[in-house]
This record gives C-alpha cells, sequence and structure tokens, in this order.
C-alpha cells in the first residue's frame, strides 16, 4: 500500500465530529446590565436569557428588566417636544432649531417645552 492508499484509508477512518448545538444567551448582572454573551461551553451563571442571534448580535441595544429585555434608547442627545407659545425659548420664526439669546430679530415666535 502507497502513502496515498494509506492517507485516504486514514481519512476515511475519521469519524465526523458531532453538529455543534448553538444556544444564544446574554448573561446580565443584578441591574440587568448585560456582562456577557455565550453560544456554546456556557458558564456557570443563573442570570442569563435565550434569545435569537440578531437580538445576540445587537446585545449592547438592550438591557434586562425584572427578567425581561428591554431595548434602550441610545440616541444621543436630549429630546424635549415643544409647543407654540407666547413666551418660553425665543427661536428664529419657522425655525424652531435656532434658540436666540437676545430678541434682536425681526421674526421671532416662542415655544415652551410640552
Amino acid at each position: 500500500m502507497n502513502t496515498t492508499d494509506e492517507f485516504i484509508k486514514a481519512m476515511q477512518s475519521i469519524e465526523p465530529l458531532p453538529a455543534m448545538i448553538i444556544e444564544y444567551r446574554l448573561h446580565y448582572d443584578p441591574s440587568g446590565k448585560i456582562i456577557m454573551c455565550s453560544l456554546s461551553d456556557h458558564p456557570d451563571h443563573d442570570d442569563y436569557l435565550v434569545v435569537n442571534k440578531e437580538t445576540y448580535d445587537n446585545y449592547f441595544r438592550y438591557r434586562v428588566h425584572k427578567g425581561v429585555l428591554e431595548l434602550v434608547d441610545t440616541s444621543p442627545g436630549l429630546r424635549v417636544q415643544l409647543k407654540s407659545s407666547t413666551q418660553g425659548h425665543a427661536v428664529v420664526k419657522n425655525h424652531a432649531g435656532i434658540l436666540l439669546e437676545n430678541e434682536d430679530c425681526d421674526d421671532i415666535e416662542y415655544y415652551e417645552d410640552n
């Protein structure tokens, strides 16, 4: 038997590895912050949730509250809904995003917190 035949026979005798079972887990601390992710060989940790792959891939967008996964608002900035008013924040007319420090502008309108 030559080397090639020996190699082929050896390759045929190799048993395939069992399929890896994947279970996506998000592990969290008592405050609900996700501290670890695992998909196999899971650590001994009691506080975890089994999730789908999409949630697993975007774990940083979530936290756990009372054992339930919640989406965290990660958008930057402060959002305050304003309503038109006769007093409050002075802005350039038709441009509520341009606040005025003084009222030396001809076209002014006012908004206040809703």
